[in-house]
């Protein structure tokens, strides 16, 4: 009896921590039934921060954070995958419309440099070049920078440390050889569900202190799976990222969750429901 008390209580504390976990990056604009989605969210989580990468979806991100506003939050920019497809007077656009939404948003991005999709040198000097504005436009407005990088973390690096990048979260960074100019400079790495199977991945939730990292899935691209095979595309999967650090760094999930959900806080500068 003595040790099912234990165990209830234990249970308890779990919930009491999950219920303090912050989806850092999202994309909650994409979902179908996103308000089902929104439901299960605030059953399990404190806040979910949602990233609009196209202009075409700022609106519905932005009616969601206002609808489900204090749970939800904003992310607005243009994903570098997007380099060949908007050009420079849309481009302007879309950063008239973060300018004029500055108090709807808490960070901009997801920008940076994608040299998966992108091969050609002259799109990734422009992917370049549209990286170092929205470094300007998130330190004029005040908000965190939300980076995306792959395979080109050598070039990102050398960017934001020229143009002095400030509140920086790394979205799921996946080169530990960085490790020293990623703790030097105070940015944040977010750690999701990609971790389970990446050894990069692990490696960078082994030496980024966990005083600087963050939890998310960038779901629906990254939910993970269930254990009959299907994709969970949404934040409630945000403990595998949890679980990973916590074996890593050889702690509980309970100081990972508590301590990840702090630094995403400070971060953001929000404060998520849920939250004692």
């Amino acid at each position: 009896m003595e040790e099912c008390a234990k165990k209830f209580k234990a249970n308890l504390t779990l919930c009491a921590y999950i219920m303090g976990m912050i989806d850092t990056h999202c994309h909650l604009e994409l979902m179908k039934n996103v308000d089902d989605v929104v439901a299960r969210c605030r059953a399990t989580l404190r806040g979910v921060v949602s990233v609009a990468t196209h202009p075409n979806d700022y609106e519905k991100c932005l009616a969601l954070s206002k609808k489900h506003n204090g749970f939800v939050f904003m992310g607005a920019g243009v994903h570098p995958e997007y380099v060949k497809e908007l050009d420079t007077k849309t481009v302007e656009k879309a950063f008239s419309w973060i300018r004029r939404h500055e108090r709807d948003i808490v960070g901009v991005g997801e920008q940076g440099l994608d040299y998966f999709w992108i091969k050609e040198t002259y799109w990734r000097e422009r992917q370049k070049e549209l990286f170092v504005k929205c470094i300007e436009l998130a330190k004029e407005l005040d908000k965190v920078l939300i980076v995306h990088t792959r395979e080109a973390h050598e070039d990102a690096i050398k960017i934001l440390t020229k143009n002095g990048a400030e509140r920086v979260q790394l979205h799921m960074w996946g080169d530990s050889s960085f490790a020293a100019a990623i703790k030097d400079n105070g940015w944040l790495v977010s750690v999701g569900p990609v971790s389970k199977r990446s050894k990069k991945h692990q490696n960078v939730a082994r030496d980024v202190p966990l005083e600087q990292l963050m939890l998310e899935t960038d779901s629906p691209w990254f939910g993970g799976k269930e254990t009959h095979g299907k994709l969970i595309g949404e934040p409630t999967n945000i403990r595998v990222g949890a679980r990973v650090i916590a074996e890593i760094k050889g702690t509980t999930e309970q100081e990972v969750m508590e301590t990840c959900a702090k630094n995403a806080e400070k971060l953001f500068k929000i404060r998520g429901a849920n939250h004692a």
